[in-house]
């Protein structure tokens, strides 16, 4: 498998959603733990979406990290909110459950068109944003799948046979919904 180097322009696109993220989240009067979950999932997002988009693949090890760190900001928030510790912990896990199952569900009805990835990766932005937000995530990555698609169609360039890869769509998604606040 070929690796993908950070190159700058990449390295700009993030450096750039970070500062936006924190003064947008900021301005929001989110607490700190929030902060530093949006920003970590922001900077693990774009270069799925990047490797995604170039090598259909989601890798697996990245979203072991994400799930890992997660786990640890989770405790993070439990010690800094003792008295929510069980409203986090069901929030978060609700959420990695219901993307997981949405879109493995999706997985088998599309007849495999949604690679397994894509579940994967859902069931980690689920397990960050939690069950309140992660239903606008799914759905604004798949809207901005299918304007995607619509354009490219319209253009000529693909036909309904051909594969889009998810993951970048899910990335945007997730991280437009972070940046509007919803």
């Amino acid at each position: 498998m070929k690796k993908m180097a950070l190159n700058k322009t990449n390295l700009v696109i993030i450096i750039f959603l970070e500062l936006a993220g924190i003064f947008l989240w900021k301005n929001y009067g989110y607490h700190w733990p929030k902060i530093v979950r949006y920003v970590i999932l922001t900077a693990c997002l774009v270069p799925l979406g990047i490797i995604d988009y170039k090598q259909r693949i989601i890798p697996n090890k990245i979203l072991l990290v994400m799930t890992g760190i997660r786990a640890v900001l989770l405790a993070g928030d439990m010690l800094v909110y003792p008295d929510y510790k069980w409203e986090l912990i069901v929030s978060a896990f609700c959420g990695m459950a219901i993307g997981f199952v949405t879109f493995l569900l999706a997985y088998f009805l599309s007849r495999k068109s949604i690679g397994l990835g894509d579940v994967k990766m859902v069931a980690v932005i689920g397990f960050y944003l939690g069950l309140s937000q992660i239903w606008s995530a799914m759905v604004t990555g798949l809207i901005l799948a299918g304007i995607f698609s619509c354009i490219q169609l319209a253009r000529k360039k693909v036909s309904m046979k051909d594969f889009i890869p998810l993951a970048p769509f899910l990335s945007a998604g997730t991280i437009l919904i972070m940046l509007l606040g919803m």
